[in-house]
């Protein structure tokens, strides 16, 4: 077959299925294709062609609009979206490419889900990204999606190795491979590219020898932080501790829930959610919620658990109203897992561990930290914050209480605390918290990120506030070292944590704190910790 060029490229996607699920797919497909399949030239000798027809409707919004319009004017109008799908073996496994709207009938559950990411991240260098889709998954859990105007480092992006999983990533290619793929690939669960046929079976082997090649760890580790679990005795025990926290009345609290293609970007964003069955005039809502899940279970007196969360469909709609797919809740969940000292995190119905590696680097980040040139006394096990900020400047009478004394500066009604506790003479700062869960450490973080950024900004007006508010505590605290900008490095920052060491955190802790020192110590501050 001759070469083609650029423009005579067919933009495709491309999904490997798992071995066993693939006479269920092809089963699925012969029936989306009315039980009419092609085969393929004698190269391919085991492939099928499926054809997807589809009737043409009305828009979904032409009966809206036509209540505007006069009598006999509303026109007839239709719209068909059909598709393809090519289904080629190759090598013992089994490749599905998807054209058109095509993509629409492959199910993930069906679909290796790293696929097209692992290929992608081999053939992508860090210098060359269009696009990039992460999913949060420590702390606060949201999905983030930035796009660039032109190829660029990854820098320049806002992900965030040790907090965000990778679900898609968009960039140019190696020239290497530009011949194979053309000259712009998206990869998440499909690998999507420009597809010259006459190189097919060359496609074939690229993409299988990309997949296996690993290149994607040694090119991209930051990006693989998260590696998937496939022994399916770790993902029974996880779902295990998953079910177990179902049961629990504090489940909203650690449970998330975000449809599987607005993590992975793979597929047409769904805008409505309809939770059980699709009626003609369906309940939706424009987002999830655990607390909608839950209602529709205690509509039917059923519990919130494991095979619910399995059994429960979620019908996901476009902006016209109609349907472009469906998954189960469980494939929605997002959830924070600890087995066996590693940490695990569920996202789009698959598990991920952190890598070995990933919880060394962070272990050993932390392990830097020392002690505080001015130490504060123990806690005593009972006090609370505020009673220990307290009792501690009680004590140490070189101590200053800044504990709840809120500096009002910013937009609106921005009011932060400067710290917990000041040691003048050292000019040590202490951020003091008892770390419950997950949100009193990333409220730590973030309190320390706050002072850092206004107290020692080339801008005196945090300061100036600050001074004030001494003013107002009335204990005479002199404050003209408020009146010049501070040097990062001769003032401290310590970390104080009630009752825990370091090493006894829950690893996402540990990340939220390992990458607030990684920000302090490039912008040159003094960071130190202590647990009390």
């Amino acid at each position: 077959m001759a070469s083609t060029n650029d423009d005579e490229r067919l933009s495709v996607s491309v999904y490997l299925l798992k071995k066993a699920k693939t006479a269920e797919a092809k089963k699925s497909f012969k029936n989306f294709s009315k039980k009419k399949t092609y085969t393929l030239s004698e190269e391919f000798p085991d492939g099928r062609f499926f054809a997807m027809p589809a009737e043409p409707q009305p828009p979904g919004w032409l009966n809206a609009i036509s209540e505007l319009l006069g009598p006999n004017q509303v026109p007839k109008l239709t719209s068909q979206f059909p598709g393809a799908l090519l289904w080629v073996p190759y090598n013992g496994r089994t490749f599905v490419f998807a054209f058109g709207n095509g993509h629409t009938k492959v199910k993930d559950e069906w679909v290796v889900p790293d696929f097209g990411k692992v290929v992608a991240l081999s053939v992508v260098s860090q210098v060359q990204v269009r696009g990039m889709r992460a999913e949060q998954v420590f702390a606060k859990r949201h999905i983030a999606d930035e796009r660039a105007p032109m190829a660029s480092e990854i820098r320049e992006f806002g992900f965030e190795a040790d907090r965000d999983l990778v679900a898609a990533v968009e960039g140019v290619p190696d020239k290497g491979f530009q011949e194979i793929f053309g000259k712009r690939v998206r990869g998440g669960t499909s690998f999507k590219f420009d597809l010259d046929l006459s190189r097919v079976p060359r496609t074939l082997h690229a993409m299988a020898e990309r997949y296996d090649s690993n290149d994607h760890q040694l090119r991209w580790p930051q990006a693989n932080n998260f590696v998937l679990v496939r022994d399916p005795v770790a993902v029974k025990r996880l779902d295990a501790q998953l079910g177990r926290c179902l049961a629990t009345k504090q489940s909203g609290q650690l449970i998330s829930l975000s449809a599987p293609r607005e993590v992975n970007g793979d597929k047409p964003y769904p805008q409505y959610f309809v939770i059980g069955r699709l009626t003609s005039a369906p309940a939706r809502t424009p987002y999830l919620a655990l607390a909608g899940w839950e209602g529709y279970l205690a509509s039917r007196k059923a519990s919130m658990d494991l095979q619910a969360a399995r059994a429960t469909r979620v019908h996901l709609l476009d902006d016209e109203i109609r349907e472009i797919g469906s998954c189960s809740i469980y494939e929605c969940l997002g959830y924070e897992a600890s087995l066996k000292g590693t940490t695990y995190v569920l996202s789009a119905g698959n598990w991920y561990a952190a890598s070995n590696q990933f919880i060394v680097d962070t272990n050993a980040k932390l392990a830097n930290l020392g002690m505080p040139i001015h130490p504060l006394t123990a806690w005593n096990g009972k006090h609370y914050e505020g009673d220990y900020n307290k009792s501690a400047c009680a004590i140490d009478h070189e101590l200053w209480l800044f504990d709840k004394e809120l500096v009002h500066f910013g937009g609106g009604a921005s009011r932060f605390e400067y710290c917990d506790i000041m040691h003048r003479p050292s000019r040590t700062l202490y951020f003091v918290k008892h770390p419950s869960g997950s949100a009193g450490v990333s409220h730590l973080c973030e309190q320390v990120r706050r002072t850092a950024e206004a107290f020692f900004s080339p801008d005196s007006g945090y300061r100036k506030k600050l001074a004030e508010r001494i003013e107002k505590i009335g204990k005479g605290w002199e404050t003209t070292w408020l009146q010049s900008r501070p040097k990062r490095h001769e003032w401290n920052l310590c970390l104080v944590l009630m009752g825990k060491e370091l090493n006894d955190l829950p690893f996402f802790a540990k990340c939220g704190i390992a990458r607030l020192l990684g920000e302090l110590e490039r912008g040159g501050y003094n960071v130190t910790f202590q647990a009390v």
